[in-house]
């Protein structure tokens, strides 16, 4: 679907249930669009944001990302309890969400036109994973970013804690990943997690200013920056420990504790 936008440079190229792809100039912003799900990624998700940034032409400078209603993204669809339900809808405990989703982390850091994330809301999770492969991260007042995977049982890959570690910090990484706690707007900012506190109009602007830069310079300093992104990797006794915790007892009792609305006992086991 193709049109102008009455009284804005915006163009609208395409749209569908979760995802809104429009164009501002050299900017294209793509909008999640799930606020009843507070847009919370699942597979179908992941793989429509993968085709978009692939299919990028020349003349796109910019990819802006932002999330549609009060949260940037809630993080992975925890989705219905039933594995059927779970595996037709695409949620974190189906067996195409984790392929999708990292499929996703790195389309976005290897597309060679920058990425930004407007955080005007919470970052949560698979949130936070996506904010990390973007370039650069924008956040308004009422966003902040955080990975609950201890909370929920989950464990992470290599990509994720490397990431975290390297554009938050290893103190600030492990405050959020080991002690569960929030990265605020102001204190992303202040570690250069985030570029600046600014509006949504202010996001805008900037990525405007980011595509209006020299092309093959921005190729350049992407391909060289997330140049060892490959070589993370989990070891095998960590990649063991990692599928143990996704087969955990404590990870089907932090679901179950979902769905009962109540804190989880977990057993280490």
């Amino acid at each position: 679907m193709t049109g102008e936008i009455m009284g804005s440079t915006v163009t609208l190229t395409s749209t569908d249930q979760d995802l809104l792809v429009t164009r501002d100039k050299q900017v294209l912003i793509l909008s999640l669009n799930r606020p009843d799900k507070r847009n919370a990624l699942n597979a179908q998700l992941c793989r429509r944001i993968t085709e978009c940034v692939r299919e990028l032409d020349d003349s796109v400078r910019a990819v802006l990302i932002r999330g549609e209603g009060s949260a940037f993204c809630a993080g992975a669809d925890l989705g219905p309890t039933s594995s059927s339900d779970e595996q037709a809808q695409g949620g974190v405990y189906g067996g195409g969400f984790h392929a999708a989703l990292h499929e996703m982390l790195a389309a976005l850091v290897a597309t060679p036109v920058p990425v930004i994330a407007d955080v005007q809301g919470p970052a949560v999770g698979a949130g936070t994973q996506l904010s990390l492969a973007c370039d650069l991260r924008l956040v308004g007042e009422k966003g902040w970013f955080a990975v609950p995977a201890a909370a929920l049982g989950f464990a992470l890959d290599a990509w994720t804690l490397n990431r975290a570690r390297d554009l938050l910090g290893g103190a600030v990484a492990r405050n959020m990943l080991i002690a569960h706690q929030r990265v605020g707007a102001q204190q992303a900012v202040t570690v250069g997690f985030a570029t600046q506190l600014c509006d949504a109009d202010t996001a805008l602007a900037f990525a405007h200013e980011v595509s209006s830069l020299a092309p093959l310079a921005m190729r350049h300093v992407k391909l060289v920056l997330n140049g060892c992104d490959h070589t993370y990797e989990l070891s095998a006794a960590e990649q063991e420990l990692y599928e143990q915790c996704w087969a955990s007892e404590d990870a089907a009792e932090a679901r179950l504790a979902r769905q009962e609305k109540r804190k989880p006992k977990f057993q280490g086991r």
